[in-house]
């Protein structure tokens, strides 16, 4: 896009903010849990309670990417299309990764937290093995969010098959 109108790079700009408040709060809620499941459980409790709220608001920042991604695309003025390959595989991604988020990642974080909340708040919840199991999943998730993102970044900044990539 050789002369991008105002409200192009207004749109982009939020998009962009949205990534790093969505991703950034996702990714950052790794190092939480980690601690979280080191800690005694009434500390995780807390621990996992508020990093719920916060990714609670990390998946507003994901959802608005998705939704400002596609007034983007149709700002473009056609120099990017809904056939390009790169928007294809991001849309695919973007799906994978909230599937991840919805699927995987926040019932563990909800059933850690309940797990908590209801052993002795001195024991650490690393030694509950059905905590344990829990968190195994949860480190699963994490990981494939982190790899998806990675991808969604390579599709962003290469844009294989379109005409930024070409």
């Amino acid at each position: 896009m050789n002369d991008p109108s105002v409200i192009y790079q207004i749109i982009l700009l939020l998009h962009i903010v949205a990534a790093i408040v969505g991703f950034g709060g996702v990714i950052a809620q790794g190092t939480y849990n980690a601690k979280a499941f080191a800690a005694n459980a009434g500390d995780a409790s807390v621990i996992l309670r508020t990093t719920r709220a916060v990714t609670d608001l990390a998946h507003y920042g994901i959802y608005a990417v998705f939704v400002l991604g596609i007034i983007l695309i149709s700002l473009s003025g056609g120099d990017i299309s809904f056939g390009d390959p790169w928007i294809s595989a991001s849309f695919a991604i973007w799906f994978a990764l909230v599937g991840v988020a919805h699927g995987m990642v926040k019932p563990s974080v909800k059933a850690l937290e309940a797990r908590a909340g209801s052993l002795d708040s001195a024991m650490q919840l690393s030694e509950d093995p059905e905590a344990t199991s829990v968190a195994k999943k949860l480190a699963i998730g994490e990981g494939l969010t982190q790899l998806l993102l990675v991808a969604s970044l390579v599709c962003m900044i290469w844009q294989f098959g379109g005409s930024a990539g070409s």
